[in-house]
């Protein structure tokens, strides 16, 4: 592990250290404080903490490793015994290793065939959804109904209600997600549809971190 010089040492600087939930390394690689977590603290000494050794993977490719965060304030406190450090955020950190280095984002896009293929799906699905939901509720004869009550005299198919219910439930869609293509009609409320993915995500990302914790463990052993 690096060790700082004596002047450094006696530095007696607030150190707010923020650890990170999962990272991504190298099999070989060291481990350094900027890789960990986030620092906060006065300029010239952060540059120097962020350059601390903190650990090297021993793992292979495809497997995962814990740090604690008394590994990481250990690691500060070897190079600066007089700092003073407030922990916040997590107590462990994740290291997924890797081959090769994450690849760009670009890279993870699907292709406009693979889009187009689902739009199509999603769309004949939810027709199918909306038609088995009218036969359901005969949602035909109640147009029947209103026609006759309405007009005096019985028609099979009242267009001049059915049209209407059918532009009106689609604007009615459009509203209530709040969203038409990249447009949204109220920037500051989240849609019902952006809502139920942030928690889709967040039950994702606890139940995928629920697992690595847990293998990282059973390899440490």
């Amino acid at each position: 592990m690096f060790i700082m010089s004596e002047e450094l040492k006696c530095i007696k600087e607030e150190i707010f250290l923020r650890v990170k939930r999962v990272v991504k390394a190298q099999p070989n690689q060291t481990l350094l404080l900027s890789d960990l977590a986030e620092v906060i603290t006065n300029k010239d000494l952060q540059d120097q903490l962020e350059q601390v050794k903190v650990k090297e993977v021993t793992k292979k490719a495809g497997q995962s490793m814990i740090i604690t965060a008394l590994e990481i304030i250990r690691a500060i406190k070897i190079n600066f015994p007089q700092a003073g450090i407030e922990h916040l955020g997590e107590a462990d950190v994740i290291v997924d290793i890797e081959d090769t280095p994450q690849r760009n984002l670009t890279d993870n896009q699907p292709s406009k065939l693979y889009v187009f293929a689902i739009g199509v799906i999603l769309f004949f699905g939810a027709a199918m959804a909306i038609m088995n939901f009218h036969a359901d509720v005969s949602m035909v004869k109640v147009h029947q109904q209103i026609y006759k009550l309405i007009m005096g005299k019985s028609k099979e198919n009242p267009l001049l209600l059915n049209i209407p219910y059918s532009i009106g439930l689609g604007f009615g869609m459009i509203i209530f997600f709040n969203k038409i293509y990249k447009y949204k009609f109220n920037k500051d409320d989240p849609s019902p549809l952006e809502i139920e993915m942030y928690l889709y995500k967040n039950k994702v990302n606890q139940f995928s971190l629920h697992q690595k914790t847990e293998l990282a463990k059973k390899s440490d052993q």
